[in-house]
């Protein structure tokens, strides 16, 4: 049979399946260094840790943006002499009204839709230059999210994923977050905090930075690997999950930062529209809990017992730790979690121990989320409106919106409003220029520095950050693109659980964007993931 085939077609077959070799393989590499070595990586400890990762990500991403070019170009040679540009045309053609459709997914849509509108708001802001750099601010301009768009597209489309890539990233995940534990014991064994100001020293931790920034990326690594955990066929992989996941919580608790409660949410809210389908899924859903609660437990204990040897637990992460009733919780979920397991082992049928449970308990606990959700309205009602918030103790200084709350960000959403409000016509469209908050408040920069004493260059918030700055449109389209991209990751996975594990690493991630700021520390591992999640889907 194989006399009879074509050479030319061989030889043509040969060709496409060294170039996607080659691609792969560069962009590998890229991808390696932005999971692996990227959230490692310093230089002069903290002082420069913002500069530090915003240039090895850019130099990185560029080296591998050339790299793809060149392997492109000799391709293209290659292609020109043997094949008369068959392929070359083939992939034009792709790109033609007829075939686009085929061609261009919503999520490819969305990115370019958001390109133009980025670049349609930098060249009409007042400021194109700090605009374009983002030097007014965190570096997160427009030459930044073009690298975010460009190595997003190429990773997307011509990467492989392999889950052992996933495996280093979780394998340098742990070190920093063990790293981040040994500064809650006050040890700072890599010299960090040597000649940081005592006011400062511990609003700093691990390799990120701000013990906020830190909170986002652990929060990441916590949504990953619960989701790993939970469908994991392997006894022996959900074991090593199941550890780290329990230092992933240790060192989320010990992280002292608010935002690990967004976190906290969306696994334990939301994990059981994928959990609750299957036996196995509840019991594993009920182990993340009691490993959650003995977590928990342990911290507050520390917290207590080595009273001056570690870190104060301070806000809510203090609150949760400080529990009595985790005790009562963690033995309860375990018994449970052993009862189950007693009846699993005395069906004797084989097949009903298998049978999945459908969407009954899925949808009991979309009613249990809807009821959750209504009472939390119904207590920001009573605190905000009828002013009953003494009623709610401790509590009330976080359910009860003013100036003061979140650490001031009270005070910059409502003047972020009021800024947006002030804006012409064409600002409000078309945004200010991304990473120009600083100095589209600047009028307000008196009042601020009156009432918290801080200049803000952000607005604290990721999505009110991007509103005010590529306005209406870009804010949609960016909207668009992670929803497109998500639900994508959602329904094509080839490797099922790492798609779920991203699709919760990016939501603890996006979560937190509530009340966090977009930073060339994490914010590149968001994108890289996300990439990697959608290059999963393709056959």
């Amino acid at each position: 049979m194989e006399q009879n085939i074509n050479p030319q077609i061989k030889k043509s077959d040969v060709f496409i399946e060294n170039g996607q070799k080659l691609y792969s393989g560069v962009i590998s590499i890229g991808v390696l260094c932005v999971l692996v070595i990227f959230p490692l990586y310093y230089r002069d400890f903290y002082f420069d840790i913002l500069e530090a990762k915003y240039r090895f990500y850019y130099l990185t991403m560029l080296a591998m943006i050339v790299v793809v070019l060149l392997v492109s170009l000799a391709l293209f040679i290659v292609d020109c002499l043997e094949f008369k540009l068959k392929h070359t045309k083939l992939l034009f053609r792709r790109f033609s009204p007829k075939e686009i459709k085929n061609t261009m997914s919503a999520m490819d849509w969305f990115l370019a839709a958001f390109l133009i509108a980025i670049l349609i708001s930098t060249f009409q802001s007042d400021f194109f230059y700090e605009s374009f750099w983002g030097n007014e601010g965190r570096f997160t301009g427009l030459f930044l999210h073009l690298i975010y768009i460009v190595t997003f597209w190429m990773v997307s489309h011509l990467y492989r994923f392999r889950p052992w890539h996933g495996s280093l990233f979780l394998v340098s995940a742990m070190l920093l977050l063990l790293f981040g534990i040994t500064d809650y014991f006050k040890m700072d064994i890599l010299g960090f905090k040597e000649n940081i100001s005592k006011n400062d020293m511990f609003d700093f931790t691990s390799t990120l930075g701000n013990i906020n920034t830190y909170v986002t990326y652990v929060g990441i690594v916590f949504g990953c690997l619960s989701a790993l955990f939970t469908t994991e066929k392997k006894i022996w992989k959900a074991v090593i999950y199941y550890l780290a996941f329990m230092i992933a919580v240790i060192a989320m608790i010990m992280g002292n930062s608010d935002n690990a409660v967004f976190a906290i949410g969306v696994v334990f809210g939301f994990l059981p529209f994928f959990a609750f389908r299957t036996r196995e899924g509840i019991r594993r859903y009920l182990l993340l809990l009691a490993g959650f609660s003995v977590g928990a437990l342990l911290t507050g204990w520390t917290n207590v017992s080595m009273a001056g040897e570690v870190l104060e637990l301070r806000g809510f992460v203090a609150v949760i730790a400080q529990l009595r009733i985790l005790r009562i919780v963690a033995v309860a979920l375990f018994l449970a979690v052993l009862l189950l397991y007693g009846i699993e082992f005395r069906i004797k049928d084989q097949a009903d121990r298998k049978t999945d449970l459908g969407m009954r308990y899925v949808k009991l606990w979309a009613v249990f989320l809807l009821l959750c959700l209504v009472g939390i309205l119904l207590v920001l009602y009573d605190v905000n409106i009828r002013g009953n918030g003494d009623r709610y103790g401790a509590l009330k200084a976080y359910l009860r919106f003013s100036d003061e709350w979140g650490t001031f960000r009270g005070m910059i959403w409502r003047i972020s409003i009021q800024s947006f409000g002030e804006q012409p016509l064409g600002h409000k469209i078309w945004g200010h220029g991304l990473d120009t908050f600083g100095l589209m408040t600047r009028f307000y920069r008196e009042e601020t520095g009156r009432i918290s004493g801080q200049v803000f260059d952000s607005a604290h918030n990721e999505y009110l950050q991007y509103f005010l700055t590529i306005g209406v449109v870009g804010f949609v389209t960016y909207i668009g693109f992670l929803v497109s991209t998500l639900m994508k990751i959602l329904k094509k996975s080839r490797h099922r659980g790492w798609g779920l594990a991203i699709l919760f690493g990016a939501g603890c991630y996006l979560a937190q964007a509530i009340i966090t700021i977009n930073l060339p520390i994490v914010t590149p591992v968001l994108w890289m993931l996300m990439a990697v999640g959608a290059a999963d889907c393709r056959k």
